[in-house]
């Protein structure tokens, strides 16, 4: 037995164990007081609704963003305290260390100065000092100065010696975080005073005499945005009357609000520091995946859900009364590339990246491919790997015509390589169109790389329906489960393709994406698959379909077994093939980062969007 088999077993049996004590756990919690299930029920959680763009004009973060502009411009990769917060001494102390190439030493990436902030200066603590600096310091007037930058996350603490003007001592922290600074707490509490979400919670806009602990954090592990490793602190809005507090937690990284979470006082004045991802998966977990959403807006009626792996699914959808959709989703993201070398590619072990199984395919002129099944889909207890950021938003479109629902799914680590991030989008029109969409957001694990992402659309014109495909001049219905090239030869205005209720009073044109929507999308190249309907054939939750590297196959092919359509519920099947680009000025489904005007990292997106229109066929009386 090999080593590796020997650590996953021992993997398994920890999580079978740890199933078992959280079934364990759940039988026992008849025992548990009921105090502390009243305070567990005041837990609730709050995601933003909001762009982070609305806290830009907060006066407290505008003139931040000014400072920091200005300094970067100068050549300078650190924001000094002001004088005004300063006494004599700590603006010398401040003036030798922005001098000191030792203490400067993280300030730039390449010829990019990134961004960082002088957090406290004060006089030394007999326990700040080693050994040999304590002799030093002791003869002299020593002050602590520190610096935290926000793009690695790291700290930098200096010893200076203003009698001899000198540093003494350099300490570097990686992924430490030190207090944060008045200017920093005065955001915070800007933030969340203007936060839309903590002014609905609290049914009035707040003050600044309402709220507490604007400069309270936890160290890194415990931080709550631990997973991306940002400078995070929460501000928090008590009521000792109820017994529970609003936690605003503040991301000082991004300027904006992360989350918000009630919580029940109870007998201590803090509630244990909680991730931002943790806090993200319980809400979702709880509105999204463990019950249904609904949603009434210009006509349309639908409920919606997300599933263990197959995205957010759209349920039931009616325009103006009457029924459109019985179901739609993408149940997956096929995920190759191609390289060389097949003639000595050894698949007889098992390869993993970022937690997917990579699967080899060999093909022709010694090359092959390789890639995964990207499943979209609850954070916990399912098998994606893709998760769910935020929850669902409801958006006006762009041409102020309707209204999209759209999820987005990301890997936690995106956007570095061989990680990705995905749109399931459903777009509803005042004329009772619709549009399912599939976005892809890079950056993948190469510039080379084909996506797929299989679409299952299940309409709702009656239990008796008919396809039919344009050809020749003329409609030819469709007899038999088959598949089909989706031609890019049609023009905008073209509708090749149609599905209408058994009488045909009832139906809707389908417009495959040929780049007209405005939306910046090379087309779809796509592959259409109609099949007969059944339950077992993804009107639940459905396992990975297919390979995600055989480009002669979609998956779908399994269903398609000739049977009979005429006049049956019909199931639509959408798989469009999208190819990456990378060249510069060129950019398509990828994402990249540099450093802004303020010298922190900005995620540059080129996003691909794919999917078919359906437009109502004018009812026949």
């Amino acid at each position: 037995m090999t080593k590796e088999i020997k650590i996953s077993i021992a993997m398994l049996a920890i999580g079978l164990g740890s199933m078992g004590g959280y079934w364990l756990m759940t039988k026992s919690s008849d025992v548990i007081e009921k105090k502390s299930i009243d305070l567990m029920s005041k837990e609730r959680i709050i995601l933003p609704q909001y762009e982070k763009t609305i806290y830009q004009n907060i006066p407290e973060v505008q003139s931040y963003l000014y400072d920091l502009e200005e300094q970067i411009k100068q050549g300078n990769a650190v924001l000094p305290l002001s004088d005004d917060v300063l006494g004599k001494n700590e603006k010398l102390a401040q003036n030798i260390v922005l001098k000191s190439k030792a203490f400067l030493h993280d300030v730039k990436e390449g010829t990019q100065l990134l961004h960082n902030d002088i957090m406290r200066i004060r006089k030394v603590f007999i326990s700040d000092l080693k050994p040999k600096v304590k002799e030093q310091c002791q003869k002299s007037s020593c002050y602590l100065v520190e610096k935290y930058n926000f793009v690695t996350n790291a700290t930098t603490q200096a010893i200076v010696d203003i009698g001899h003007k000198k540093v003494v001592d350099i300490n570097y922290y990686p992924n430490m975080q030190t207090d944060i600074s008045l200017r920093l707490t005065h955001i915070a509490q800007a933030i969340a005073l203007h936060s839309p979400e903590v002014a609905k919670e609290l049914g009035k806009t707040p003050y600044e005499h309402d709220m507490t602990m604007a400069n309270v954090r936890g160290s890194l592990q415990d931080s709550p945005c631990q997973n991306s490793a940002h400078l995070c602190v929460a501000p928090t809005f008590a009521n000792h009357k109820k017994e529970e507090a609003l936690w605003a937690i503040v991301d000082l990284t991004e300027l904006k609000l992360a989350a918000a979470k009630w919580a029940g006082l109870g007998k201590t004045s803090t509630p244990a520091c909680i991730s931002e991802r943790t806090l993200q998966n319980r809400y979702i977990m709880e509105n999204y995946c463990q019950k249904e959403s609904y949603l009434e807006k210009d006509g349309w009626k639908l409920s919606y859900h997300i599933t263990g792996s197959d995205g957010l699914e759209i349920r039931e959808a009616s325009f103006h009364g009457k029924s459109v959709l019985h179901s739609a989703k993408i149940v997956d993201w096929h995920v190759s590339y191609k390289q060389k070398g097949a003639e000595s590619l050894d698949t007889s072990t098992e390869t993993y990246i970022e937690g997917r199984r990579v699967e080899f395919v060999k093909g022709e002129e010694g090359n092959y491919l390789f890639g995964y099944n990207d499943a979209m889909g609850c954070p916990m207890f399912s098998t994606s790997v893709v998760l769910p950021f935020n929850g669902p938003q409801v958006r006006e479109l762009p041409q102020k015509d309707g209204f999209m629902l759209t999820q987005d799914f990301r890997n936690p680590k995106w956007p570095m390589a061989c990680n990705y991030r995905y749109e399931n989008r459903f777009e509803f029109y005042n004329d009772g169109s619709f549009r399912v969409v599939g976005v892809n957001k890079g950056r993948g694990c190469g510039d080379n790389a084909i996506y797929r992402p299989v679409m299952r659309i299940d309409m709702a014109l009656g239990d008796k329906e008919s396809f039919y495909s344009y050809e020749s001049s003329q409609w030819k219905v469709w007899e038999k489960e088959e598949s089909t090239f989706v031609s890019e030869e049609s023009n905008a205005s073209d509708y090749p393709y149609k599905i209408v209720s058994s009488q045909q009073k009832r139906g809707y044109y389908i417009e495959p994406n040929h780049g007209q929507f405005n939306d910046n999308s090379r087309g779809d190249n796509a592959t259409l698959f109609v099949s007969k309907f059944k339950v077992t054939e993804g009107d639940m939750d459905l396992l990975t379909l297919g390979s995600c590297c055989d480009l002669k196959s979609d998956g779908v092919e399994t269903y398609i077994n000739d049977e009979s359509i005429v006049q049956s519920n019909v199931v639509l099947w959408y798989v469009p093939r999208i190819r990456n680009d990378t060249r510069e000025g060129h950019e398509y489904c990828w994402a990249d980062t540099r450093i802004d005007d303020y010298g922190n990292l900005d995620v540059q997106v080129w996003p691909c969007t794919v999917g078919p229109k359906f437009i109502p066929i004018k009812e026949k009386r």
